[in-house]
This record gives C-alpha cells, sequence and structure tokens, in this order.
C-alpha cells in the first residue's frame, strides 16, 4: 500500500497541481493542514481535495480562518486570514470546519496518525533539533504524520516514526521546488520528493494583485 502525504499546501493551487500531477499511483492521500491562508486560491485548493477525497485535519492557518484560533494580529494581513474567510465558498467554509485536529487510521498492521503541528496542539513547531521531539514516544505500529514547519522530516519517534513530508505551497528550506513524501505500508519505507512548478509565474500573478513582497519573495528563496 501507497500513502500519498502532503501539507501546508496555502492555497498555492500551481504547486498542489505540479505534486497531484507528478505523484504515482497511491491508495490513499492525505493532507496534514494548513489547506488555506498566504495565498490566492483557497476555493480551488479546497475543491482539489474534495474531489480526491484526501483525509485532512485542521492546521493552525484553517483554525485562524474559522475564528478557531487567534493569529499573531502583526502577521494576519500577511497570512491572508480576513481576505480567505471572505472568499471561501460556504460549503469550503463548512468542509474546513468539519476538519478534525487529529485522525487515526488503521492501515496494514500500522496506525497512521495525522496531526497538524505535534501531539498536542496546532502551533508547536518540530524541527529536527527540537528537544521536544524526544517526549514522543509512539509505539512501533505507529506512524505521527506532521507539517507545520514546512521542511521534511523523517525521526525515530520511540518505536514509531515521525514523518514530515514538507510544504507543498511554501517550502522554507531554502528549495523553492514543492514537497510531498510517499509513505509504503508495511515496510514503513518513507520517500521524499520535490516538484517543481512555475514559481515565477505565480509570483507575477501575486505581484499584479498587490500581494504582500516577503510572502511572494519566500517561494523563491535557494541557498
Amino acid at each position: 500500500m501507497r500513502i500519498g502525504l502532503i501539507s501546508d499546501i496555502h492555497a498555492n493551487l500551481a504547486a498542489l497541481d505540479a505534486v497531484l500531477g507528478a505523484m504515482p499511483e497511491i491508495d490513499l492521500l492525505a493532507c496534514c493542514g494548513d489547506i488555506v491562508g498566504y495565498y490566492a486560491e483557497p476555493n480551488e485548493v479546497c475543491d482539489e481535495l474534495r474531489a480526491r477525497n484526501a483525509l485532512c485535519v485542521r492546521g493552525n492557518h484553517d483554525a485562524y480562518v474559522l475564528g478557531a484560533l487567534e493569529p499573531n494580529a502583526a502577521r494576519r494581513a500577511a497570512y491572508r486570514t480576513d481576505w480567505t474567510r471572505q472568499r471561501l465558498r460556504k460549503d469550503n467554509l463548512e468542509w474546513l470546519a468539519a476538519l478534525p485536529v487529529e485522525r487515526r487510521i488503521d492501515l496494514d498492521r500500522a496506525t497512521i496518525i495525522l496531526r497538524h503541528a505535534s501531539p498536542w496542539d496546532e502551533e508547536t513547531y518540530l524541527y529536527a533539533d527540537s528537544p521536544r521531539l524526544q517526549d514522543i514516544e509512539l509505539e512501533e505500529s505507529e506512524i505521527l504524520a506532521v507539517g507545520h514547519t514546512h521542511r521534511p522530516i523523517l525521526h525515530r519517534a520511540g518505536r514509531g516514526l515521525l514523518v514530515n513530508p514538507g510544504s507543498v505551497g511554501q517550502p522554507r528550506d531554502w528549495n523553492p521546488l514543492a514537497s510531498y513524501a510517499l509513505l509504503g505500508l508495511p515496510s514503513k519505507a518513507v520517500d521524499f520528493k520535490r516538484v517543481p512548478y512555475d514559481v515565477r509565474s505565480v509570483q507575477s500573478a501575486l505581484t499584479e494583485r498587490g500581494w504582500e513582497p516577503d510572502t511572494i519573495n519566500i517561494l523563491g528563496r535557494r541557498q
């Protein structure tokens, strides 16, 4: 069985289309949240995930749009929180509102736990060097999939695995290629993938629409 793991799309439809177009045949598509926020195609991204019956959890930016969490006031405009809320169709708002904070999926002798940021909340960052990683004790059958940092990670947590597929829509590891991961079961093999898309066209379109320069520039960052 093969599972496609994605996260942090952030309403970047061009990046999502590129990832889905490059992804091989899978048995399940799972998303670790932050479907919306930052960029300009929230309805189109929601529509695509819904059409593919993706199993999704809520991210912090999704929660900001829903009013379930309060964003940093100084960053609210850059997050496009209110802009997104005003433009999302009613059916997509209702779909986002129905997303759980956590999903547990039992497949092929494994339990996949989907969360956005951490086992504790939707806003704690778990980087490769985060001390709090040592607090996560998974069983051998458990695979915890998270996002939030916009950086790919594979970490042994107790007897299980923690996987972050990186970000589809806004990578922050100084590689502008859209990121996702393939999880194989029962082997638990994790294969990280990067996919090119026309970043410059997306940046040009956002510039024409008056988007925040920092939000545009981060899409093209390279080492």
